[in-house]
């Protein structure tokens, strides 16, 4: 007898296969990996956990400089390959809490959302009020022209009919 042991987001898309019909079904590979929940499970572990208290800096001066300094400071502190073996475990639980930090407040929409939660400017339904619609449509935005970036590239690239010029030409003096 097997078991499957998975995440929500892993049995949606398992119900969302059974309604495909065969032939649109993806097939199913598996992959060992090490999963980004464990970090959250971790930081979930101890809620007074504060990215910026655990990289000694002021949530309201903090600017991109002095998060990358601090970082680099704890992460050379507490690198698991650098730390003697009898605080080894506490050594990387402590790195992956900082690596946590790190990405989430180098990058400027996700330190925006950060600092909603830790406001506590949520509604009843879990969403940020008005911050979330702000970020959804900046994060919308980034993809759209990434997307028409890597498309106008793509037609550059390809030498291909005389319209594929002509409609690449065209998109690109459109933006």
């Amino acid at each position: 007898m097997a078991f499957l042991l998975s995440s929500s987001q892993t049995s949606f898309n398992s119900l969302l296969s059974l309604s495909l019909p065969i032939k649109q079904q993806r097939p199913r590979v598996l992959v060992n990996s090490v999963s980004c929940r464990a970090t959250k499970v971790i930081g979930s572990e101890n809620n007074s956990t504060n990215f910026y208290e655990l990289l000694s800096l002021s949530p309201n001066n903090a600017n991109i400089n002095e998060i990358k300094k601090a970082y680099r400071s704890k992460a050379l502190r507490y690198h698991p390959d650098l730390c003697p073996p009898p605080m080894k475990e506490e050594s990387t639980r402590m790195f992956v809490q900082l690596n946590a930090a790190y990405k989430t407040l180098s990058d400027p929409m996700l330190r925006m959302e950060y600092d909603c939660e830790l406001l506590g400017l949520r509604n009843d339904y879990g969403s940020t009020l008005k911050m979330d619609v702000d970020v959804a449509r900046t994060r919308w935005q980034e993809q759209i022209n990434g997307l028409k970036s890597r498309s106008n590239r793509r037609m550059a690239q390809k030498e291909g009919s005389r319209s594929s010029r002509i409609r690449a030409q065209n998109m690109r003096n459109k933006d």
